[in-house]
C-alpha cells in the first residue's frame, strides 16, 4: 500500500453539494483507492512466500515515487523546510521504510486476511490512544464505543485456531502488526501537524524511503536480478505504481468529490478486500469467525471516526 489507512484530508469540508458527475468520479475513485491498499497486502503476502525478501519490495515499492515524484521533492528540497526532525522521521518510518519493512515481515507469518483486518482496526486504536496521552484529546462516548467494537473484532479474528503447526508463526505476525500499527498511527498525527500536502509528504517518504532500501540492499543483498521478469512487473505495479503513486491521486479527487467523510467511509472496507483477496486469490482459509470480526472492524472504524454519525445524519 503501501497504504492500508488514509492520511487525514487536507481539505476542508465542502460548502455545496458535488454535481452528480463528480460525485461518481468521486465514487469511482474511492473504489480503486480501497481496492489498491487491499490489493498491496494481497501483492505483498504473495511476494514474501514466494520469491521476494522485505527488502526487495521496498526497493521496488518506493523506486516509482521516488522517480515520478522527483519534481516535487527536487522543488520542495530532500527536507521540507521548517519541519521538524522527529515529526519527518516519524513521517518517512511511519509510512515508509521501517513499516514497510515490518509488513512485509509480518506477512510472511500472517495471512493476508488477517492483515488486512488487523492493521487499521489495531492503528486506529493506537491512533485514539497517543491522542488523548500526547495531545489531551478527549474523544466523546461514541467513539469510544466504536473503538470497543474494533477490539470485539480483533479480539475474535485472534482468537481464531490455525494449525498446531502454524500458531507460532502467526502469532509472530501479530506481534508485528501490532508494532506496524503503532508507526502508522504515529504517522498520521506527524502528518497532520507537519503542514505537508499528501503529495509532499508521498515525495519526502518516496525519496528517504528509497534511499534507505537501497543502502540496505548494500549489506544485505538483493534477488530482483535473479526474480522472473513476470513476477517483477506484477510486483512494481502493484507496490509502486498502484500504491505508491496512482493511489495517493485517486485518494485525493475522491476526498475532493464526496469529502472526506465519504472517503473514509469507502477506505473502512479495506478490511473486506483484503480478506476477500486473501480468501479467494491467495486460497487462505476462511470462516464465520473471520466474516464478523472483518464486519466488527468496519463497523467499529465508521463508528470510532465519526463517518457512521455524519452520514446518518446526512
Amino acid at each position: 500500500m503501501s497504504r492500508l489507512s488514509a492520511p487525514p484530508s487536507q481539505s476542508g469540508p465542502s460548502v455545496t453539494p458535488a454535481p452528480a458527475e463528480n460525485r461518481l468520479l468521486g465514487i469511482l475513485c474511492a473504489i480503486v483507492t480501497v481496492t489498491i491498499w487491499a490489493s498491496w497486502v494481497v501483492a505483498t503476502r504473495y511476494a514474501v512466500t514466494t520469491r521476494f525478501t522485505a527488502v526487495d519490495l521496498g526497493l521496488i515499492r518506493f523506486i516509482v515515487p521516488f522517480v515520478v515524484l522527483a519534481p516535487v521533492w527536487i522543488k520542495r528540497g530532500i527536507w521540507p523546510r521548517g519541519l521538524p526532525v522527529i515529526t519527518g522521521l516519524l513521517i518517512v518510518g511511519g509510512s515508509g521504510v521501517t513499516y514497510s519493512l515490518v509488513v512485509a515481515t509480518a506477512l510472511k507469518f500472517a495471512p493476508a486476511s488477517h492483515v488486512g483486518t488487523l492493521l487499521p482496526g489495531v492503528m486506529s486504536i493506537w491512533a485514539v490512544l497517543i491522542g488523548v496521552a500526547v495531545f489531551g484529546e478527549k474523544p466523546g462516548v461514541i467513539r469510544w464505543v466504536g473503538y470497543g467494537v474494533i477490539a470485539v473484532g480483533i479480539a475474535i479474528l485472534t482468537a481464531l485456531q490455525p494449525g498446531e503447526a502454524d500458531r507460532a508463526s502467526v502469532i509472530i505476525g501479530y506481534a508485528l502488526l501490532v508494532g506496524a500499527a503503532l508507526m502508522w498511527a504515529c504517522y498520521t498525527h506527524a502528518l497532520r501537524r507537519s503542514g505537508l500536502t499528501a503529495i509532499d509528504a508521498a515525495a519526502f517518504t518516496g525519496f528517504w524511503s528509497f534511499v534507505s532500501f537501497a543502502v540496505i540492499a548494500l549489506f544485505t543483498g538483493t534477488t530482483i536480478a535473479d526474480a522472473p521478469l513476470n513476477d517483477l512487473l506484477v510486483q512494481l505495479l502493484f507496490q509502486g505504481v498502484l500504491s505508491g503513486v496512482v493511489a495517493v491521486v485517486t485518494y485525493g479527487i475522491a476526498v475532493r468529490n464526496i469529502g472526506s467523510t465519504g472517503a473514509a467511509a469507502f477506505g473502512a472496507l479495506t478490511p473486506a478486500f483484503a480478506a476477500l483477496g486473501g480468501v479467494f486469490l491467495l486460497g487462505e482459509l476462511g470462516s464465520i469467525s473471520l466474516i464478523l470480526a472483518v464486519a466488527l472492524v468496519i463497523v467499529g472504524v465508521m463508528i470510532a471516526s465519526g463517518v457512521a454519525s455524519k452520514l446518518l445524519r446526512r
